[in-house]
């Protein structure tokens, strides 16, 4: 009886430290308030005003390990890729025009809706995602890739699916399973890993990015903070004369 009675009180005691841990939550904007209060708060994401990142990228297709350095402001994005053979690509949005540049040429994106681009280049997307959807609902507490997850579900104001998965016991989240925001609707998986501080909010350090065959996965290795100039930003020449 006393072994039965002492089991029965760690249990219990196991049962409160879990609702302190992992609160049962019922919307989706609670949900998204946990999330903000585990990467940091508030204030700690608002405060992230330009991000540098530099990492490593593998996946089906490459040979070899391609490096990466990614430069952010608000509403700005610029993404240059140097592969293992040392051939270079870049990509861009000036808050505006969305542009890459390959050994192939000079590419404008006129085929993904200008929102979507923005909302990929939302520095701080954690305090603005309800705003780019028609509707975002708790849709249920599901399994996505070996997490206990709330599930969120959602329709873009450009009219695609997407799903969010948060971590039940951290509240981080997990991942992504959504339609190309472009005209294919091909379906993408993302999975975030391994978070960590750099003198800011926590960042997914691990990204991996699977759609049909193709699997890519992202390693930052290093954040910074300081400030970036907007000229950094600004369109290649090339860009400039294809936009015309």
């Amino acid at each position: 009886m006393r072994i039965t009675r002492l089991a029965f009180v760690i249990l219990a005691s196991v049962s409160v430290l879990w609702a302190k841990v992992a609160p049962e939550l019922t919307s989706a904007d609670a949900v998204l308030e946990r999330y903000k209060a585990v990467l940091g708060g508030v204030d700690a994401i608002r405060k992230v005003q330009s991000e540098t990142v530099q990492g490593e990228i593998e996946g089906t297709g490459l040979e070899g390990k391609a490096t990466f350095v990614a430069y952010s402001k608000p509403f700005k994005s610029l993404f240059k890729v140097t592969r293992a053979d040392g051939t270079e690509i870049t990509a861009g949005f000036d808050g505006a025009v969305s542009w890459s540049i390959t050994p192939q040429g000079v590419s404008v994106d006129k085929d993904t809706p200008v929102e979507a681009v923005r909302r990929d280049a939302d520095l701080q997307y954690a305090l603005h995602q309800p705003d780019y959807f028609k509707k975002l609902e708790l849709a249920g507490v599901v399994d996505f890739e070996g997490h206990h997850c709330y599930w969120l579900h959602g329709t873009t104001h450009w009219g695609k699916d997407n799903n969010q998965f948060y971590d039940v016991e951290t509240g981080l989240l997990a991942g992504y399973r959504f339609e190309a925001d472009d005209s294919s609707r091909t379906i993408t998986i993302v999975v975030f890993q391994d978070y960590k501080a750099f003198g800011g909010p926590l960042v997914a350090t691990k990204q991996t990015v699977r759609s049909g065959d193709r699997v890519r996965t992202f390693t930052k290795k290093s954040v910074s903070y300081e400030p970036i100039a907007d000229s950094v930003f600004e369109l290649p020449p090339a860009v400039k004369t294809l936009h015309k």
